[in-house]
């Protein structure tokens, strides 16, 4: 569904726009409470993401200059 509203809008895909955040030095940072509650695994988040829990995240994110929580 949401791969017909990137391509509708004309808007690079899902994987592009991941690639070229990583390549501009965007560090992913996966919930591992979100991730225990939805049941993802490590394997299944994008290669490259750090784990961490909300705590982790938050003394990380309080030294970056730009933070996205999605």
């Amino acid at each position: 569904m949401m791969k017909s509203w990137f391509k509708r809008a004309r808007i690079s895909s899902a994987e592009q726009l991941l690639d070229t955040a990583l390549r501009s030095g965007v560090q992913p940072v996966a919930c591992t409470t979100t991730m225990g509650v939805m049941g993802v695994l490590q394997e299944d988040v994008v290669p490259g993401a750090s784990f961490a829990g909300a705590a982790a995240f938050l003394d990380f994110a309080s030294d970056a200059d730009v933070t996205l929580f999605i």
